[in-house]
Order: structure tokens, then sequence, then C-alpha cells
């Protein structure tokens, strides 16, 4: 059967207030006209209490002076939210569809894992994003079921809106396998705009996900959000976190190894141009014992960009005998260009099979360089054979042609 795509895209409303303006009144009236469920009300009301109170997060890296957010006015309607799925999975138990509709239709599955893995009350945005979730997607894979073709979901910003909360929620239980790939994408804005984006994977005992996270925001863009794979027993995941677009990002992300025998791969790949700041905090967190895992970042800055990699390994005291690496690497094309690579270790286990990160930052290998040209290569296609070649690892991970094409033309556009 063919690919099945659903569009959600539906007139803007602006019957919030600004979010300067909110009440928590407003937000249960919404929520209620909605026809959302009480415990669903109360958790955005609650959520939006802690917002309406808290102090903005120090983030030491993160320049928020520019985003100005009390000017702007949050949907009540989802305003983006496209699937891209084989309708025929549905005969087999996978459920696909956006988060809204699975409020309504599968709502106990929802409540039971909404919410569980990042805690809404973190900080100031983390319980904006809870508070205000309009666009989502809802993916479940039952027991021992393998998807063979990628599910994948696009966050667009609407034309003329401002901000954009998108929650991804999905659940595999024992056995199953799975693609998943998320993707936000908008067009250059002339004010500040913000995204939310909150994404919680729940990977059963046994199972397997290939999640693709790859950001591709316009100008303009304040990409500030979280991700949370947690692996139970015998669980694996590959992820592949890709940041191109967007003026600044801060995105917290965590790969929680729960269950024995659990493990992931991770690549990145950051490329940061004049005036963009991007920041990527993952943490790789080894519970289980045995756990294996290993993050391969690569970053690019040109221009007046500027990127942070702030990465983490934490094993905890009930560990046994890890195996883990983190490693990141970046290349400057241009000398105002920055980055600014900070991994860590944190074992509180005397129990670790082996463990260890490391980090290289600088400009493109003038003898390298040299080597291409002297074989009649010209300096800017040098340059883009070596952008190229670094961002490698990533781009091939990446399950989708038509995705990585349009990957690779907007790195090739920033070099």
């Amino acid at each position: 059967m063919p690919a099945k795509n659903e569009k959600y895209d539906t007139m803007v409303q602006h019957t919030f207030s600004t979010l300067a303006e909110i009440t928590s009144e407003q937000i249960a009236e919404v929520a209620r006209a909605a026809g959302e469920p009480a415990w669903l009300v109360e958790q955005r009301v609650t959520a939006w209490d802690f917002f309406a109170q808290a102090l903005p997060p120090e983030w030491r890296r993160t320049d928020l002076t520019k985003l100005q957010p009390e000017g702007i006015t949050p949907q009540t309607n989802p305003q983006g939210t496209i699937l891209d799925w084989d309708s025929s999975l549905a005969q087999r138990g996978v459920m696909f569809m956006t988060l809204k509709d699975a409020v309504r239709s599968h709502e106990s599955q929802v409540r039971e894992r909404l919410g569980t893995l990042i805690d809404a009350l973190s900080h100031k945005f983390s319980a904006l994003r809870a508070a205000l979730w309009q666009d989502g997607v809802f993916l479940y894979v039952p027991k021992n079921v393998e998807v063979e073709l990628p599910l994948r979901v696009r966050y667009k910003l609407s034309d003329g809106s401002r901000s954009i909360f998108p929650y991804s929620l999905v659940v595999l239980e024992r056995g199953a396998r799975v693609t998943f790939i998320e993707e936000f994408m908008s067009q250059d804005a002339a004010e500040s705009c913000l995204a939310g984006p909150t994404t919680e994977i729940f990977v059963g005992e046994g199972s397997a996900i290939r999640f693709v996270s790859a950001q591709q925001w316009g100008k303009g863009m304040y990409h500030i959000g979280s991700q949370l794979i947690n692996l139970k027993r015998d669980a694996h995941a590959e992820w592949v976190s890709i940041a191109l677009g967007g003026q600044v990002q801060h995105i917290e992300a965590e790969a929680r190894m729960q269950g024995d025998g659990s493990g992931i791969t991770w690549y990145g790949a950051t490329f940061a141009g004049d005036d963009q700041q991007l920041l990527t905090a993952p943490w790789l967190r080894h519970a289980g014992s045995n756990n294996e895992s290993h993050m391969d970042f690569k970053t690019v800055v040109t221009g007046s960009g500027y990127s942070v990699f702030d990465g983490m390994i934490k094993i905890e005291h009930e560990s046994r005998a890890a195996s883990t690496r983190l490693e990141e690497h970046a290349v400057h094309l241009t000398p105002k260009a920055r980055n600014d690579s900070i991994p860590g270790l944190r074992i509180d286990t005397n129990d670790v099979a082996k463990a260890g990160h490391a980090s290289t930052s600088g400009q493109v290998d003038e003898e390298q360089l040299f080597y291409m040209r002297t074989r009649g290569i010209k300096p800017d296609e040098a340059k883009r054979m070596i952008v190229m070649g670094l961002f490698e690892p990533a781009i091939d991970a990446i399950p989708v042609e038509d995705l990585r094409e349009t990957l690779i033309a907007a790195i090739e556009g920033k070099i």
C-alpha cells in the first residue's frame, strides 16, 4: 500500500493572550474546550503555574536576551504536524497518529507515559512546553512487531505563527523494531520565534529503535527543547542528531540505559553559520549493568557562528561493567567562528569495563588543503569535501534518501 500522508494544518486561532498575559484559568478553559481529560488539564495548569513564577534558567552559553517571549501569542490548536507512514501497519497493531487524537482514542496509554521521562518542572522552558503543546505525535509498536519502512513526522511552523511546542511520544513494546524520524522546519522570520519540542521514547526489553532528529528551522527561530530515550533490558538504539538551522538552539538530550545489556550508538552533526548559536547537551546515562554506548559528534562553525557541545557520561552507583566512550570533533572554517567543547565523565561506581572521552577543535588543516590543491582541487571544493567527510557518519545513518539529499544541500549551502 502506498505511503499515507496525513496533514493537520488548521487555521491559526489567536484565542490565547500573549505569554505575558496568559492565566492558568485560560489554560484550563482552552484545554476543556478541546475536550481534554481532567488529568491533562491539571497537568497543563500545574506546568503553567510553575512557568509563571519561575525565573529563567541560568545558561552561561545560551543567549536568550533577544528572544522577548512576552510578545508571543501561542496557538490553541495543532498548526503543522505532518505524518508519513503506511496505513496497513495499523492491521499489525501499530499506532501512528497525532498526540491530540491519541489522547481521545487511546487515553490510558498516553496517560501512562506522557511526562514520565522528562520532568516538566525542571525549569521554566520545560514547564512552558508541557503547558502549551498542541502539535505532536504518538507512536506505538506492539510486542515483536518489526516495522521496516521509516515512520516520519514533520513539524512545520505556520505562516504568521511565532511559536510551536511539538510533543513526540514513542512506545516500543518488548521485541519491537522501528525507525522514527522527526523533522523541524520553517521559513525565515523577521521577528524572533520560539520552538519548544519534547521527545520521550520508551524502548522495551529486547527492542531496537533508530531515531533521527533533524533541525532545519529558518532564521529567527529559538529552538529550546528536551529529548530522552529510556532503554530497558537488552534494548538498543541508534540516534542521529542533526542541527543546521535556527538562530539559537539549546537542546538537552539523554540516552538512559536503564536495563542490563542495553546500549546506544549516537551520531551528531552540527553546523553553525553567521549569527547562529547552537548548543547541544547530550548525556549518556548508565544505570544498568553491561551497558555499551558510543557518542560521535561532529561540528563545523563558519563566519561568526558559535557552537557548544556540552556532553556528559554519567555512570550511576548501581551500574556494573559499563563500556562507554564520548567524542566530539570540531572544524573552524573562519577565524571568527567559535566552538566550545565540554566533554565530561562522572563515575559513581568502581566497577567499570572502560570509559573515556575526547574532543578536538581547530582550523582546517593547511597541509591537507595544500595536498588537495596540488592535485587540482580548488580551495572551496577542498573545504566542501572535508566538511562532508566529517559529517559522513551521521548523514549515512539516515535511512531516507530525500532527507539525506535535503540535508546535504543545506550543508553545502553553508560552506
